[in-house]
């Protein structure tokens, strides 16, 4: 994540189908925590993934990465945070933080690549206007020049 790049942040709580024999969250969790995280961000921006779907775009997941550090247990409170590269091409690139609250030790980090499929099934190599328009607005709130507050992106 980059240093001056505000985080968007979502809380959540390990719960018992999460953790394996040795009594920590399953590592392939932390994909569902990423998945979260990216979700209510992209909602909070003005576009959830069923909507962008509904228009015809679907945004597979082409690389994921995850480090953990520490391990997070049964009703541990965790705060995911996600940040968004800045795009050069119809790509979307995110870092993610995973804490445990309330002493925010850092527990995982993960990295997410997804690109763009047009309704045609063809890779995107620029945003179209509606997903240029959600970047557009993760990007200003990470720079803290603007809030989300889940105002619907205009269609059209």
């Amino acid at each position: 994540m980059t240093a001056t790049a505000r985080s968007f942040r979502v809380e959540l709580d390990v719960r018992f189908p999460e953790v394996d024999s040795y009594r920590v969250v399953w590592h392939g969790n932390y994909v569902l925590y990423g998945e979260v995280a990216r979700n209510a961000l992209c909602a909070a921006a003005g576009l959830t993934p069923a909507e962008a779907l509904a228009r015809g775009y679907r945004v597979p997941i082409t690389r994921f990465d995850v480090a953990v550090r520490r391990p997070a247990r049964l009703d541990d409170r965790l705060e995911v945070s996600c940040t968004l590269r800045s795009p050069e091409t119809a790509k979307l690139e995110m870092d993610y933080e995973v804490r445990r609250l309330p002493d925010r030790l850092l527990l995982a980090t993960a990295f997410t690549q997804q690109v763009v499929l047009s309704p045609q099934d063809e890779l995107l190599l620029t945003f179209p206007k509606l997903l240029k328009e959600l970047v557009e607005r993760i990007l200003a709130y990470q720079r803290g020049e603007r809030e989300l507050t889940g105002e619907k992106i205009p269609v059209g």
